[in-house]
């Protein structure tokens, strides 16, 4: 049985206080839904709304809450008992408290405890955000800012707007917030908003339940997107529970009665009062939040109830309907609504009084009553109000009542009922009359065909339906004159109401002419959904508008074609909807758009379209607007709008007949005697600009076009025309067939062809100012319908084809030259000039018509909107003066209304976008289009300099708008909040495509290049240090406006004034990351958010939206705060410590409950910029959770576990604990937080290490973790989970390896031998070369830049100023390449299999090599620890010595780039040189490490073996690398020989002989290659690189080689290859090129450092080691030429060069490489080179001097420090082991000299060595004896010696040493007494 799921609505109290869950509530419920992008995917979300408790809460929300109970008491005592509560230790909450305000709020709201108990938690989790809203900033904050060197605290603007909800700014104090009675005001708030967003909530769900699922919304576009699918089961849930069908047919339970006996109990408790808070301070503000939240309360359950109705096609119960109306009688209609405070006047009127008149109206079902009196009409349950006689008297009775006093609200019902009646009056008559019938005909023997089923009449049908009382009334089975049918006797009590006359006619006339219903319904259908959110209020206006449309409908056959009538049809089609409305809303919601129905119906087409038809253009007007108003309707099929068939061809035109026209006949007619016929034509313009350019072009053409442009100009003679008015001048129809689009294009074009003004035109006197602006609105209207309608599988040449044949149908009539879009294009430069001689709003409609006309024209035809904005007056391009500024300050800031500077907005957002959609194409064809090529697209005939030019003005224009803005007074505020949000938008979006992509310096290379200038002028205006301060003031001003609006108790009421916070924020981080991207100086911007962050904090706890762009924006400042080379800005110092505790207090949240993905990742990486960025402060508030004021006494390293409870740290380590069931983004992101937190601050590991959980769960992810295979059967995501878990897995190995290193340092190597088992993954996943798809990159970039010319694909690389993260944008900016390319039909692809696509997978590609690459280093960080503690370990040297190879092997092929694989083969190979190093010094003799030479030579070798080439190019670095692995690898072949490795021990000695044997075999012949192509052969290399280009040679190089000479020569058995090894040194000249070396060593000092001297004579040296090497030297004469170079003249100065003589390089080659290789060559050669070395040593007779000298002992003379003598008393290493050289060579020779001829020697040849070899061993007994002293006197010389000196002796030494220097140096004393004879020999 599966486990019972918890309620995530109210679960445990211990975990809601503990910080493990956080509480919905219902406001974040309601604005989470509300975005819907986010509601889609958002788990958590749906866990809350499909929870069994919330679902049954929203269930009974129209219900009165269940009181408090003794059942109730019980649940809660249980829930706060203290086995279920512990009390918090550390104070975060007092559960007595918690339960006294519990007990205290069920009491005072009547509700039962657990639901009161909730509140109270909820208001407890959000106290720290009502604390941060409520605190001063100021109060505490400049001693704090001090006491953390932070910068001294600037106050911000002022204080938000406070609600009533909460407290006056000067009524807060720190004793008032924390006092029970503001608590529990805070309570009382709390409890409100809870129950109106519960109201809210089920509305929404309601309403939104029946809407279809659509995919195509975008971002931009949200607010008619449908809910989620589970979204929508809810709300069907909550309907099913209510079972509307059931009540309305009397069998369910009445639950809208229910709604409407809670709105009567509101309406009591506004009358009563609150009376919470009597006699406190809070009363008056306790009482208007009371009263809001009632009227709120009513609004949303009126909606509740609306949404139910207008769903439903049957009539409601008679009890429902009449409790409803006898609701809105005892209060009027709520037609004069008196709030009970002055506060709440003109508040709440028009949403209550809307609301009421909507639901009045649709309550009555009016189509479905309508529908049941005809014959055989839909059955209608008996239950129905018309079913009930005395319900529809009292409806009759209550609405002539409400007629009698005029009541506005009640007449769309009083009118709809007025209906019904005349309906139900002449269904009765007709009954009478049809019963009469039957009754004459029965008495005439014929009532057989009166029971004909053909003649049931209309009551038959009515009674049929109902129930069984209504059929025994006419069950008699004969009908007599006296019985009455039901009809009349429902009639007849609904006459029986007292009134003057007919009542049904008075209905009707105090609906129509008392109560003025037209203009009510206008009202209505213009602000019906005022009340409500924007957010959802569409398909709900849809929906009312068509319950409005449904009453127009039902009057048509009573009321005439009229004034009235048709402009309230206009309102009810149109709505509230602007033109931009219309341009953005979705197709998917035109099954049920008014204006669809409007088409569809006969009655509405003939009763009013067609008679505006027939008056048209005599009354252009209604025609003019109901074509408009139509033509937002698509025909599916050609995409064309639904109206054109009327616009292109009609067969009545209406017009004026001059006075003086008289060419006309009277035509015989019986029944009518105003018929006429022309006998000539009437010629329809009589102006020259008209009707001569049609003659011309009439001339040249003939036929049916000929007779088509003929018909607009003339009216042919003989065509009839009924006169329409006998008055003259008459008015006549006439039967004409023209073409009316192409008839108004020809009007436009006579009113701008004419000197006057506008509308001034004789010829045409109707055509008005307002006809010119609906002529032009209807073309736009028509396009974008066509543009819109086009399928998305059509080309753009295909939407271009159908807006051209509409434009060249609204031309025909225009003369040669001319069309339709440039008459516009002169009508708005004819208004505009003139627009400064009147303030009148006529001509303002006309420019608002012409830009919105120019601005959907850019969408298919921007070739022609650019040259004409480039030339208008409306910019200034040509002579910089703007006609825009002159109407803006002349008109518009009079008027107050700023519709034409949001249409001018409206089109630089265009302007913009067209020139990032088409940046691409018009780069890519620049070149001239030949004469028969394919026609250029309209896209790409614009200049680049008109273009920059029309965008700089723009711009610049913009910036002065922005600048004012806030000066100016507006009339409608939510016009300032749109220009904000617009301007904020299009700043963001303009600097995001120039700088989000495409580093490139040259501006005039880039793709954006004609947006540059403009951009430009946004970062001077936002970004120069002297800016003006009003610009970036104005940011923080939209900020805190933004604060105050979420803080309102609706701030779902206008979109833009939520949303204008939002862009100014992404602004504000966009601006702050470009200003670190283009390196400029520390801006002004930056300096003004720092001193705002107090009102970024509140900010973020206000409303949800704010959260992400907030956190966004402080990781900017966080970022660029550490830039700067001083102490950074501190941010907790400019927060303030009260301020900075409850915004972490929030932030610790991390967006819960919603945990929108987004907002969590982005709060997470906040928190590591925090904590690594030198915001210490800060840090330590987020990892401890403490102030850093009370952690200033103690260690914050001695916290323990409990000191971090509540911080985010914990939260972190908690969350990962579980890193299975997180979500890979959020992982990712805390991940990276305990990383950085942990390299930032060490001790965090003590504390992950006392959490019980985290180490053990992340060490368990990496053990488990597996490659994922390529049968995957979504390669995609595949790919995603890939990069996804190499990322995940990297942090984590980069967290243990901090670990590691904590436990090794701990002396705790215990974990480091647990944690080996589980890296099995880990160390095979790392060193893998990266999956670069080669083949993906480079296919992508030839197709790309061969389709799309003059540009790279690397022009869409993504910059810094977005964020990186894994995924389909990483590398390139998919977002930008989309707005730039997705016009091209390459782009998308057949099958999504386009560039767009590819791209994708490029960037997944990359993203796997990014994580795969991270995974790699993170990996060296930990496999190096872990040799520190396990370098011993048997099992962790295989490990490393198979990490070694693999980085090797990984080295010698790839796919990678190779700028990426050279960085990553210099990582791997510096992990090999560790490791090797490491597996060395531990002396390991495993097969595996010895198999690394032939690896790290097969490395080599692949790399390049010539050092000459390879050093002298970029690869150097890698290639010294690789030679120090391969000198280790050598090295440990010497080290082998030695130890037996533990896979040998076990072996037999034979078979371990052999296996030796084998092995040294291959050993020694790699060796000897080695010694060929890098010793020998690279020794020579090295000297002429050296020689010719000193600057690639470094000293390590020739050291390397030495290196691996000497370890090569000290392998076992290489002495048997003496033949090879001679003839490798001989053929590669090595001692000619060393002692060539040698000679011009002195060339090549630096700073007096003859290094290259010391190089060369080692090198000789360590070849010296070699006998037959030895031998070879000997006989090339090499002491000669050593004796002759230049250095070594140095040498025999009289005084000679001691070990403190500068250089000190000098006496190094004398101790280090003279003496040894003498040495070494006697030892080799023997007695036949004895007189030459001692002829040689001789010549140092100097330095033999000196050397006798060194250990003079001069006693317990003060020390000298500044100074150092040659050998003023002091000794050091050096000095004793050339005392031992000297003395081993003196004996060796003695020895020779001695023996003579039996040597085969002559003994005088053997001269006597110049060194007092007696003198000497005087001195080291002196030494010796005085050991005191001769501490004191030992100099360390070097690094190595100073380390020495530094380390204590070994444990078991005897010699009583200081220091492991004088431990040596004893030790070399006592061995060269023994050589001097001192001692035993």
């Amino acid at each position: 049985m599966a486990p019972v799921r918890e309620s995530t609505y109210f679960p445990p109290l211990d975990k809601c206080l503990d910080g493990r869950h956080q509480l919905f509530s219902w406001e974040t419920t309601y604005i989470g839904l509300q975005e819907l992008e986010v509601a889609t995917t958002n788990e958590s979300l749906e866990r809350h709304l499909t929870d069994s408790q919330t679902i049954e809460l929203l269930r009974t929300t129209l219900l009165p809450p269940p009181p408090p109970t003794a059942q109730t008491k019980s649940t809660f005592d249980t829930r706060t008992s203290a086995i279920n509560v512990v009390p918090s230790a550390h104070g975060r909450f007092d559960i007595k408290q918690i339960q006294n305000d519990t007990l205290w709020l069920s009491a005072k709201a009547t509700i039962d405890e657990v639901a009161a108990l909730r509140i109270v938690t909820l208001e407890w989790q959000t106290r720290p955000a009502f604390q941060l809203q409520t605190c001063n900033p100021v109060d505490a904050l400049p001693s704090f800012a001090r006491s953390i060197n932070g910068s001294t605290f600037q106050p911000a603007l002022s204080a938000v707007r406070w609600t009533p909800g909460q407290l006056p700014d000067d009524a807060i104090t720190r004793d008032v917030i924390h006092s029970e009675e503001a608590r529990r005001k805070r309570l009382f708030s709390v409890y409100l908003a809870e129950r109106r967003y519960r109201i809210k909530t089920c509305s929404y769900l309601v309403s939104n339940a029946h809407v279809g699922s659509d995919n195509g919304g975008t971002k931009t576009n949200q607010q008619f997107c449908a809910l989620p699918h589970w979204a929508k089961e809810v709300g069907h849930d909550i309907l099913n529970s209510w079972d509307v069908p059931g009540f309305f047919r009397k069998t369910g339970k009445n639950v809208l009665g229910s709604g409407i006996g809670v709105l009567r109990a509101r309406i009591k408790d506004l009358e009563e009062g609150c009376g919470w808070f009597s006699g406190s301070d809070f009363q008056e503000l306790v009482e208007v939040e009371w009263y809001q939240n009632q009227i709120l309360d009513m609004v949303a359950i009126l909606d509740i109830i609306l949404n139910v109705l207008v769903t439903q096609d049957r009539l409601p119960q008679a009890g429902l309907v009449l409790s409803w109306f006898t609701l809105m009688n005892d209060y009027g209609f709520f037609e004069v609504f008196e709030p009970p405070l002055r506060e709440l006047y003109d508040t709440y009127e028009v949403d209550l009084q809307s609301l009421c008149s909507l639901v009045s109206l649709a309550i009555l079902r009016l189509p479905v009553a309508l529908e049941a009196f005809k014959p055989k009409g839909k059955e209608i349950d008996n239950s129905c109000y018309l079913h009930d006689v005395d319900t529809s008297g009292e409806i009759t009775e209550i609405l002539i009542n409400a007629a009698s006093e005029c009541l506005q609200v009640a007449s769309p019902a009083v009118l709809a009922w007025s209906v019904i009646l005349q309906t139900l009056r002449e269904r009765s008559i007709s009954a009478r009359e049809e019963r009469e019938d039957r009754i004459s005909m029965r008495s005439n023997g014929l009532s057989g065909s009166a029971s004909s089923p053909e003649a049931e009449s209309s009551e038959q049908s009515l009674i049929r339906s109902s129930g069984s009382a209504l059929r025994r009334r006419s069950s008699t089975g004969s009908d007599t004159p006296q019985q009455q049918s039901f009809l009349e006797q429902l009639l007849d009590r609904v006459l029986l109401v007292p009134v003057n006359g007919d009542a049904v006619a008075y209905l009707a006339r105090a609906a129509v002419d008392r109560s003025s219903v037209f203009n009510i319904v206008t009202t209505l259908s213009a602000s019906c959904y005022a009340p409500l959110s924007s957010y959802h209020g569409l398909q709900s206006n849809l929906r009312i508008r068509r319950i409005l449309l449904d009453l127009i409908h039902a009057v048509l056959p009573m009321i005439n074609y009229q004034p009235d009538l048709v402009a309230t049809t206009l309102a009810v089609l149109s709505g509230n909807e602007d033109y931009w409305e219309l341009q953005r809303r979705a197709r998917k919601f035109q099954e049920i758009e008014p204006a669809a129905i409007f088409l569809s119906d006969k009655g509405f087409m003939t009763k009013i379209f067609a008679v505006a038809l027939s008056r048209f253009p005599f009354e252009i007007m209604p025609f003019l607007k109901l074509c408009r108003a139509l033509g937002s309707v698509s025909q599916e099929e050609e995409g064309l709008p639904a109206i054109w068939s009327k616009l292109v061809t009609t067969d009545s035109f209406t017009w004026t007949l001059p006075s003086s026209f008289t060419a006309y006949e009277l035509l015989p007619d019986d029944e009518e005697s105003s018929i006429i016929s022309l006998t000539a034509e009437l010629e329809l313009f009589d102006n020259e600009n008209i009707a001569q350019p049609l003659v011309k072009r009439l001339k040249p053409s003939g036929g049916a076009a000929s007779a088509q442009m003929l018909s607009l100009r003339q009216i042919p003679r003989g065509t009839p025309g009924r006169v329409l008015s006998e008055t003259k001048p008459l008015v006549v129809l006439w039967r004409h067939d023209y073409c009316p689009l192409a008839y108004l294009g020809l009007l436009l074009y006579s009113a701008s062809s004419i000197e006057t003004n506008l509308g001034s035109n004789p010829q045409s006197s109707n055509l008005s100012l307002e006809a010119i602006a609906e002529i032009i609105d209807l073309l736009s209207i028509i396009l974008v319908t066509t543009i819109r309608g086009a399928s998305a599988s059509e080309s753009s040449l295909s939407t271009l084809d159908a807006t051209q044949n509409i434009l060249d149908t609204a031309s025909e009539g225009l003369g040669l030259g001319q069309d339709i879009v440039s008459v516009i294009f002169d009508i708005f430069e004819k208004e505009l000039g003139r627009q400064p001689k009147t303030t009148d709003e006529a001509p303002l409609n006309v420019l608002l018509s012409c830009i919105q006309f120019a601005e959907t024209l850019l969408h298919v035809m921007p070739d022609r909107v650019w040259p004409f904005l480039g030339r208008s007056i409306l910019l200034g391009v040509k002579d910089s003066d703007s006609q825009l500024g002159v109407v803006l300050a002349s008109t518009e800031m009079v008027l107050g209304r700023y519709d034409l500077l949001l249409a001018c907005i409206h089109l630089f957002e265009s302007l913009a976008e067209d020139a990032i959609r088409h940046a691409v194409i018009r780069k890519s064809q620049t070149k001239s289009v030949a004469r028969f090529a394919a026609v250029r697209p309209p896209s790409t005939g614009v200049s680049q300099i008109v273009m920059k030019k029309v965008l700089l003005n723009y711009q610049r224009i913009m910036l002065d708008v922005y600048e004012s803005v806030s000066t100016w007074k507006f009339s409608q505020i939510d016009q300032r909040h749109e220009i904000n949000t617009r301007l904020f938008l299009i700043f963001n979006r303009l600097l995001t495509c120039c700088f989000g992509i495409e580093d490139q310096p040259d501006t005039n290379q880039k793709l954006t290049v004609s947006l540059m200038p403009a951009v430009e002028q946004i970062v001077k205006a936002f970004l120069s240090t002297s800016g003006t301060e009003n610009t970036l003031t104005y940011i923080f001003i939209v900020v805190q406006e933004g604060v105050g609006k979420a803080l309102g108790i609706e701030p779902q009421k206008t979109l833009y004034g939520i949303q204008q916070t939002v862009e100014a924020l992404r602004l504000a981080t966009t601006l702050l990351r470009l200003n670190t991207l283009l390196g400029l100086e520390r801006s002004a911007l930056e300096g003004m958010t720092l001193r705002h962050v107090s009102l970024l904090a509140r900010c973020y706890t206000s409303h949800p939206t704010f959260r992400q762009p907030v956190v966004e924006l402080l990781g900017v400042l966080v970022f660029n705060a550490d830039l700067t080379d001083g102490q950074p800005a501190s941010l907790l110092g400019h927060m303030g410590e009260d301020g900075a505790s409850r915004f972490l207090e929030v932030l610790a949240q991390i967006d819960e409950p919603l945990c929108d993905r987004s907002v969590s990742v982005a709060i997470w990486k906040l928190l590591s910029a925090v904590v690594s960025k030198r915001q210490q402060w800060f840090a330590i508030f987020v990892l401890t959770g403490e102030a850093p004021r009370k952690l200033i006494k103690r260690e914050i390293t001695d916290l323990d576990g409990r000191d971090c409870l509540g911080s985010v740290l914990s939260v972190a380590l908690d969350r990962l604990s579980a890193l299975g069931r997180l979500h890979a983004e959020n992982a990712l992101a805390m991940l990276e937080f305990v990383a950085l937190a942990a390299d930032s601050w060490p001790w965090i590991l003590a504390i992950a290490e006392r959490h019980s959980y985290f180490l053990p769960a992340i060490t368990e992810y990496i053990s488990q973790v597996e490659t994922v295979t390529n049968t995957t059967q979504n390669r995609s995501s595949q790919v995603g989970m890939e990069y996804y878990k190499l990322q995940l897995t990297s942090y984590i190995t980069e967290i243990l390896a901090m670990y590691t290193h904590h436990t090794r340092h701990a002396n705790n190597t215990s974990y480091a031998k647990e944690l080996l088992p589980n890296l099995t993954y880990v160390s095979t996943a790392a060193v893998l070369p990266p999956e670069y798809n080669a083949s993906l990159h480079s296919n992508l970039r030839q197709n790309f830049e061969a389709k799309f010319e003059n540009c790279r694909l690397t022009a869409f690389k993504r910059t810094s100023l977005k964020l990186p993260s894994l995924g389909e944008s990483f590398y390139y900016d998919l977002d930008i390449a989309n707005a730039m390319l997705n016009s091209h039909s390459s782009w998308i692809g057949r099958d999504q299999g386009g560039f767009a696509a590819e791209l994708a997978r490029a960037n997944a590609n990359l993203s796997v090599v990014e994580a795969r690459i991270n995974l790699f280093h993170s990996w060296k960080i930990l496999a190096v620890e872990l040799s520190k503690s396990l370098g011993w370990d048997s099992d962790f040297q295989k490990t490393m010595a198979e990490v070694t190879i693999a980085c090797l092997r990984a080295n010698t092929t790839t796919t990678l780039p190779q700028i990426i694989f050279e960085r990553l083969a210099q990582a791997r190979a510096d992990l090999a040189f560790t490791l090797l190093q490491s597996l060395v010094q531990e002396q390991s003799s495993r097969p595996e490490v010895m198999s690394v030479l032939f690896t790290a030579w097969d490395a080599l070798r692949t790399h390049g073996t010539d050092l000459a080439i390879v050093l002298d190019s970029d690869r150097a670095p890698h290639c010294r690398t690789l030679l120090k692995i391969l000198c280790l690898s050598v090295q440990a072949h010497v080290v082998s020989r030695t130890v037996p490795s533990s896979v040998e021990r076990g072996t037999t000695q034979v078979d371990l002989t052999q296996k030796r044997a084998t092995v040294a075999n291959v050993t020694l012949t790699t060796v000897l290659e080695i010694l060929r192509a890098v010793v020998a052969h690279g020794f020579r290399s090295l000297t002429t690189l050296l020689h010719d280009s000193p600057n690639r040679v470094l000293p390590d190089d020739f050291a390397l080689l030495a290196a691996i000479l000497r370890n090569s020569l000290r392998i076992p058995g290489l002495e048997r290859h003496n033949t090879a090894l001679l003839a490798t040194f001989a053929d590669a000249q090595t001692s000619r090129y060393a002692s060539t070396l040698l000679s011009w060593s002195d060339q090549l000092v630096t700073d007096r450092d003859p290094i290259y001297g010391e190089l060369s004579i080692n090198f000789l040296l360590e070849m010296s080691n070699m006998p037959a090497l030895a031998e070879a030297l000997a006989v090339e004469g090499i002491l000669n030429h050593v004796s002759n170079t230049n250095i070594i003249k140095h040498l025999r100065t009289s005084s000679g060069m001691g070990p403190f003589d500068q250089p000190v390089r000098l006496y190094t080659i004398w101790v280090r490489g003279i003496l040894p290789l003498l040495l070494n060559l006697l030892h080799a050669v023997g007695a036949s080179v004895a007189a030459e070395i001692a002829a040689a040593l001789n010549q140092f007779h100097g330095q033999l001097q000196r050397a006798s000298a060194s250990f003079i002992y001069y006693g317990k003379a003060p020390i000298m420090i500044d100074t150092k003598p040659s050998s003023a008393g002091y000794i050091c290493l050096s000095m004793v082991s050339e005392a031992q050289t000297l003395a081993v060579i003196t004996k060796i020779l003695d020895t020779y000299r001695e023996a003579g001829p039996s040597a085969g020697v002559l003994s005088s040849e053997i001269t006597e060595i110049n060194w007092d070899r007696s003198r000497v061993k005087e001195d080291v007994e002196t030494w010796l004896q005085t050991r005191s002293t001769l501490s004191e006197r030992i100099v360390p010389i070097g690094e190595r010696e100073e380390r020495w000196a530094r380390m204590p002796p070994a444990a078991n030494s005897a010699s009583k040493a200081v220091n492991k220097l004088e431990e040596k140096i004893l030790e070399e004393l006592e061995q060269l007494m023994t050589l001097l004879g001192g001692k035993d020999e």
